[in-house]
């Protein structure tokens, strides 16, 4: 829920939710994500599905997708869940 909105979310992008809300807080790398979240270890393709995932899940979540206050990007790392 998104308010008072039910959120429509892929599997993908629950799963990914999932992981950064259980890990709030903390950054990730993508290749922890990767690991968690698609089940292997990272390549250059999968390394911008995670960043696309990301997208699409801003897109959902964010009030405003390109100022994320929830999923923060932690450069030369990933990316964080704000906690709280």
């Amino acid at each position: 829920m998104r308010g008072n909105q039910p959120l429509a979310l892929t599997p993908t992008e629950f799963r990914l939710l999932v992981y950064l809300a259980q890990n709030a807080g903390q950054a990730l790398t993508r290749d922890q994500i990767l690991q968690v979240v698609w089940g292997h270890a990272v390549d250059i393709e999968d390394d911008r599905t995670v960043n696309v995932h990301i997208r699409r899940l801003r897109e959902k979540i964010e009030i405003d997708p390109s100022y994320p206050s929830l999923i923060l990007t932690v450069p030369g790392i990933g990316y964080r869940l704000i906690k709280g």
